[in-house]
């Protein structure tokens, strides 16, 4: 990025985008996934975003859920294997993790779930979803290749995005799962890759306790080798 922003600059846009209209979108702004420091203050830019975000969660229960017609199941999902010279790296390996079972966060179930009611909808997809038995819960997952250059803050946002826009009481009956299941949220990274990387960041990491969200590690598409868990992590 050549352009570098003050502080001010960075604050000025979250204000903005966290109006009741347009709070569904903030996940999607640019800006959200700018890397490097302020011009003036030195700070992060994704740290001054979360620290705001920090002071105006409340904003966030403006995002509107979307009442979907039709299933959030899609029968023809099923398990398939990698195609290397595909682009579309993330939903290539969300689709060859379908049925298998990793620590932490159960079985894989489904993934791609649509969220969109109507063409016109600005919802996208559930990367991944998850059924842990033992624990009771089922997990959205927001799903990031290894080359992926995202932000850690961009992924958090995402999936809490959706976690709003879901029916949940819906997504359980469509897969059939008990009605006391609780839905939790995570972000899934590859170990060492950028997104990993940010987890060192304090004020995203707090930001990621206030919304309950998960981090997973992967070392590859076979094993989960971190759980962070929202609840236990410290700050």
């Amino acid at each position: 990025m050549g352009t570098v922003y003050t502080k001010a600059n960075i604050l000025k846009e979250v204000d903005k985008w966290l109006d009741p209209e347009t709070v569904s979108e903030f996940y999607k702004q640019g800006f959200v996934n700018y890397r490097g420091v302020t011009s003036d203050t030195k700070e992060k830019y994704t740290e001054v975003i979360a620290e705001q975000l920090l002071d105006s969660l409340d904003a966030l229960e403006n995002i509107e859920r979307i009442t979907k017609a039709g299933p959030y199941k899609t029968p023809g999902h099923k398990w398939h294997p990698i195609d290397p010279g595909s682009p579309r790296k993330e939903e290539h390996i969300a689709r060859s993790m379908m049925d298998h079972t990793y620590n932490g966060i159960g079985k894989i179930i489904d993934y791609q779930t649509p969220l969109k009611n109507v063409l016109s909808d600005t919802a996208g997809k559930i990367d991944l979803l998850s059924w842990n038995e033992e624990e009771g819960c089922v997990y959205l997952l927001e799903l990031k290749a290894l080359g992926s250059t995202e932000t850690l803050l961009r992924c958090v946002l995402e999936i809490d995005t959706y976690s709003r826009i879901l029916d949940s009481k819906k997504l359980l009956a469509d897969f059939e799962l008990p009605t006391e299941t609780v839905l939790r949220k995570a972000v899934l990274v590859y170990q060492d890759s950028q997104p990993h990387s940010d987890f060192n960041d304090a004020k995203v990491k707090k930001l990621m306790k206030a919304l309950g969200v998960d981090l997973f590690v992967l070392e590859d598409r076979d094993s989960v080798v971190k759980v962070h868990d929202c609840k236990k992590t410290e700050g």
